[in-house]
């Protein structure tokens, strides 16, 4: 299900009296827009299964196992997606960043990227304090005042080989978390690398002015206009669109039957 033009059209209309503001470090910014996520989600050809009028979005992949994604502003954590046969499943608490949760999202939207590096290895090279713990357990926490911690921890009694992960960010200040982040199961390595990428990344989100619901984030002006901010995300609709496209017409070229070699006719010699 592609995005219409009436989504289209509500979600500039929404961003048409925001002054946009370059806002860091990313995992103090707010929630941001969930249309980040779901509208990626429906160019790449998820569907909408909740009902008319019901508060909660749920989306269903394209795909045989039927992943499903659950926005639902009443729960928490308010973000569950989950595989249908309950292999793996991720919760998002209503303040991580969207961009946050795309990074892992984004892993349903085409083949996934060929890594060496693991999630480990990218938070130790950007400079985190990475320890593994005599139970096999680990953890990892980035560097400066406002930290992000990530924990793979067992879950309940069982041992290592059933662990979960478990992302937390802290206040500036003390006291108790700002958001969580839990994901267990057999989740592919490509989701957790995504969300890793994001975890780390430094760069500044956009945020309307006072649009951060956290007095740790720093605002500066961006210098973009409420259309640009519009432009940019419409043009990441389109890129997962013309990728699942592209690679869709890939499967098709090489699913089709390979034609026979042609053969020269035999000559026949008449006496």
């Amino acid at each position: 299900m592609a995005v219409s033009p009436a989504q289209r059209a509500s979600y500039a209309d929404d961003h048409r009296s925001k002054i946009p503001f370059h806002t860091a470090p990313r995992h103090l910014a707010g929630p941001g827009d969930p249309r980040h996520v779901t509208h990626a989600l429906l160019a790449a050809g998820w569907s909408i299964a909740s009902a008319p009028g019901d508060p909660r979005t749920v989306l269903t992949g394209p795909d045989q196992a039927r992943h499903q994604l659950v926005l639902d502003p009443f729960a928490s954590p308010c973000w569950r997606i989950q595989s249908a046969d309950w292999s793996w499943y991720a919760s998002f608490d209503r303040m991580v960043p969207a961009e946050i949760i795309a990074g892992f999202t984004d892993g349903f939207i085409g083949t996934p990227r060929r890594t060496d590096t693991g999630p480990w290895q990218l938070m130790a090279q950007v400079g985190w304090t990475v320890e593994r713990r005599p139970d096999g357990t680990r953890q990892a926490v980035s560097p400066g005042s406002n930290p992000l911690r990530v924990e793979l921890v067992p879950v309940g009694k069982a041992g290592p080989e059933q662990s979960a992960w478990r992302v937390e960010a802290q206040p500036p200040y003390g006291g108790a978390r700002l958001w969580h982040i839990w994901i267990s199961g057999a989740v592919p390595d490509h989701f957790l690398n995504g969300l890793v990428e994001q975890l780390v990344a430094t760069a500044p989100v956009v945020r309307g002015l006072h649009d951060t619901e956290s007095h740790g984030a720093r605002q500066e002006p961006s210098g973009m206009s409420p259309e640009q901010v519009a432009e940019a995300h419409f043009a990441r609709l389109e890129a997962v669109s013309r990728r699942v496209k592209a690679e869709r017409r890939t499967r098709v070229a090489t699913s089709l039957p390979r034609p026979l070699p042609s053969t020269a006719p035999t000559s026949v010699s008449h006496r």
